[in-house]
């Protein structure tokens, strides 16, 4: 509009007899429009260049993000596979991250390190894969070379999770190797004392000692959250660092008995779930999936006879099945048959440190026995 009104301007100054002040002045207007609108049309290209780079930029950020989880969830499922063997199916992993997450609240910690911490915290004894089953798996009192063989399990964590460009798993490999340290030095790997000790590892320590002294044992019962509290506090000072279990004892005061409970999902859809992730994992040989898959079933509240009844053995009929009908190799058959074979052995011995509902201890040794008949048939095969 400028320019239009700079030209008429300069016609008129034609008109009048081409007075040089006035079309110089409009050829000034002129030049200023042109200037001015070019600007316009730059600032709005920033603008929406800008708003582009942003959007992308927020895409970047959640795809990394998403992909950090997505790792930290497959180291996961190989931690909670571990623990199944271990000691609580898997249940005790879950409820770190979550204690680890309140207590990091509770001590006004960023929200980004209070997220990441509750997916790096479940990571914390992933070392142990490396520990003997026979160790692992004693029912007994450990010597102490089986104890020092054990304890290698913080190393061990951290030499598998160290180095990784996830910013989860960078924090995951750190709590591995330090929730074992004691404010007073006397903990390990590497005996640090007190601040010393990464603030991570000093929060999982606390949670890990709550969830394993409310948690049943096959040597002991669980104590209550009071009994645990009590002895936590004698430990004030020594195994804790103070300030933060101070902290965690606000944390336990507003959910009181209620601390160790979370939401539970539909069953049926989580049996679902189950059943076609056991299947697959069977079917593939995957150990970890496999095991996991039970674990997370059974922490997310699945009755263990219904994870036997409607997962386990469902799965196992469907790999016998496909042996049957040659869909399915002889080899793959067999390792399928070998890890329901452990995770029946591991589900049972779950069973036997609770209460064992009736018939159920019968109906998972008929499936021990169905997999050894199909063992031993192909075995038979074979020779």
């Amino acid at each position: 509009m400028l320019s239009v009104a700079a030209a008429v301007g300069a016609v008129v100054a034609g008109a009048l007899g081409g007075a040089p002040a006035i079309i110089a002045v409009c050829v000034v207007v002129l030049a200023c429009a042109a200037t001015m609108s070019g600007w316009r049309r730059g600032e709005d290209r920033r603008e929406a260049l800008g708003q582009e780079i942003e959007n992308r930029s927020s895409e970047l950020k959640r795809a990394l993000s998403e992909l950090e989880i997505a790792q930290a969830e497959t180291v996961r499922r190989l931690s909670m596979a571990v623990e199944f063997r271990d000691e609580d199916t898997g249940a005790h992993i879950e409820r770190i991250g979550r204690f680890s997450r309140l207590l990091a609240e509770q001590f006004d910690m960023k929200e980004e390190f209070c997220a990441r911490l509750s997916h790096a915290a479940p990571l914390h004894d992933v070392g142990k894969v490396a520990i003997p089953d026979a160790i692992l798996l004693k029912p007994g009192k450990l010597t102490a070379q089986e104890r020092a063989i054990v304890e290698t399990h913080a190393e061990e964590g951290h030499r598998l999770l160290r180095g990784s460009s996830s910013s989860i798993l960078d924090l995951a490999a750190t709590i591995a190797l330090s929730h074992h340290e004691k404010w007073n030095g006397s903990g390990y790997p590497r005996g640090v004392v007190g601040e010393a000790i990464p603030i991570e590892g000093r929060i999982v320590a606390v949670a890990d000692v709550f969830d394993a002294l409310t948690s049943d044992r096959v040597y002991r019962k669980a104590f209550t959250v009071e009994e645990a509290v009590d002895i936590m506090l004698e430990q004030r000072g020594r195994h804790f660092d103070p300030v933060l279990l101070d902290a965690f004892m606000e944390v336990l005061g507003r959910s009181g008995p209620d601390a160790r409970e979370q939401m539970r999902a539909d069953p049926g859809a989580l049996v679902k779930n189950a059943l076609e992730t056991f299947a697959t994992a069977l079917q593939r040989g995957d150990a970890e999936i496999a095991e996991g898959a039970i674990a997370q079933a059974i922490e997310d509240g699945v009755p263990a006879a219904m994870v036997h009844d409607e997962v386990i053995e469902p799965a196992l009929r469907r790999v016998i099945e496909l042996g049957e009908r040659g869909e399915i190799d002889a080899s793959s058959e067999r390792l399928a048959m070998a890890i329901a074979r452990r995770v029946l052995a591991t589900l049972r011995r779950y069973m036997l440190g609770g209460e064992a509902q009736d018939g159920v201890l019968e109906r998972i040794d008929q499936s021990v026995g169905a997999v050894e008949e199909v063992l031993a048939a192909r075995e038979h095969a074979v020779g």
